[in-house]
């Protein structure tokens, strides 16, 4: 068994979503995420970015994606997600080299600002990074969440200068 999939899925709750995907495409939508853990201050705050959000789970192990993301789904080639515009998420563990090197680089932004577009390129960077795992904001509750199993890939409408 492939631990990735050559498709990728985008799962929904919603039947008519999916109709409506197949009859206009793909179109992003705001996601709520915890991005508390990019910082390290202690508070709780969330940041949204416009994002269409597909897998590449192999189909042996999806059912627990699928009971939670919906029983909805569509397939695209791997080929086809590249030539669109989509990207694998990185996943960063908290406290990590890569964690604090983010951190520093938006702490030094926002005291210097590094060049021109630096905001406008961290913002791009951040909407395909994710931590291994966390928080996640579902209906009214906030469960725990192991999001490095997602395999996650991310089409963005965040865009550099």
């Amino acid at each position: 068994m492939q631990p990735k999939s050559h498709t990728l899925f985008h799962f929904t709750k919603s039947l008519s979503f999916l109709k409506d995907i197949l009859q206009n495409g793909f179109w992003p939508r705001y996601c709520l995420e915890d991005a508390s853990w990019y910082g390290n201050s202690g508070t709780k705050y969330y940041v949204a970015y416009p994002m269409v959000c597909f897998c590449d789970i192999p189909l042996s192990r999806v059912d627990q994606h699928v009971n939670f993301y919906g029983n909805f789904g569509i397939g695209v080639t791997r080929s086809w997600a590249e030539s669109n515009g989509l990207s694998p998420v990185l996943y960063l563990r908290d406290g990590s080299q890569q964690h604090i090197a983010l951190d520093n680089l938006m702490n030094q932004n926002a005291n210097n600002k590094l060049y021109e577009h630096a905001s406008t390129d961290i913002n791009v960077l951040l909407a395909h990074i994710k931590p291994t795992s966390g928080t996640m904001k579902f209906g009214e509750n906030l469960i725990e969440k192991e999001f490095y199993q997602e395999n996650e890939w991310r089409y963005s409408v965040c865009k550099g200068p």
